[in-house]
């Protein structure tokens, strides 16, 4: 989770002090530690900051580019979910409209990660919120609409994935979906009555077998569910293709030991 109380440092911050900022650093931006492999990554980028020779801001855009943040937010991720959670990560709030994400998205598809996040950390609004010693924090600020309080809301407590990586909260209100669990459902089919899934009956036959108008009934009605799986075939296959589907569906209603005699060479 993100963090929602300011943390600051100084010019004169100790290596410990400069130590806990870095970890505070990792839970706004990373929304967890890091593992010591990652940590092995970034060892320049941590020297450097725990030095005193780079501030939060030249941290935060050489972490953004680095491949512990894109493998985890970027590169599985849709670019309008990456620039919602960039927000949340560097600006401490969700994108406040359609406009906004176009914009950022603009910026994001022609100059690409690093340029993106420099822009939000050198922005005006992120010098006033948290100037050059502050970690970007989740902070209440002026909403312009009752949805846009909402997207902050949501948004503020989801966990990374939580929600899935492709859709932005914005654009599942909107849709009228919900995606918890990163599974985008409509919210309709949620109030759906669903009916109860009976597995089929397995049938048993052997050559004592009397056939009854109830097997035929049902041998009808599992050769129409085969020739539904031969429909599926507009073009020429192999037959090993089609006797695996089958072979699949058959068990599904005999034992295996009358499937292997039907499928036998």
């Amino acid at each position: 989770m993100s963090l929602t109380q300011p943390v600051t440092t100084r010019h004169d911050a100790s290596p410990e002090e400069r130590e806990f900022v870095l970890k505070q650093i990792y839970q706004q931006v990373i929304e967890r530690q890091l593992y010591e492999s990652e940590r092995k990554q970034l060892t320049d980028l941590e020297k450097d900051f725990i030095k005193g020779k780079i501030g939060i801001r030249h941290f935060l855009k050489s972490l953004a580019v680095r491949s512990v943040y894109l493998e985890h937010f970027y590169e599985n991720s849709s670019n309008m979910k990456f620039i919602e959670n960039a927000c949340k990560h560097f600006l401490g709030r969700a994108p406040r409209n359609n406009e906004e994400i176009q914009k950022w998205d603009d910026i994001l598809v022609r100059r690409g990660v690093g340029a993106f996040v420099s822009e939000l950390v050198d922005s005006e609004e992120y010098r006033k919120s948290f100037g050059y010693f502050t970690i970007p924090y989740w902070h209440e600020h002026r909403y312009e609409s009752a949805s846009e309080y909402i997207e902050n809301e949501r948004l503020g407590h989801e966990h990374a994935g939580q929600r899935g990586w492709a859709i932005p909260n914005h654009y599942q209100r909107e849709l009228h979906i919900d995606c918890d669990g990163g599974t985008c459902v409509r919210e309709e089919d949620k109030l759906a009555v669903k009916p109860v899934q009976t597995a089929p009956e397995v049938l048993e036959l052997n050559p004592d077998t009397k056939i009854t108008p109830k097997h035929i009934q049902r041998l009808s009605f599992y050769v129409k569910e085969i020739a539904d799986i031969l429909s599926f075939y507009p073009q020429p296959v192999s037959q090993q293709e089609i006797e695996s589907d089958l072979q699949q569906k058959v068990l599904e209603y005999v034992s295996a030991t009358n499937a292997s005699l039907m499928f036998k060479n």
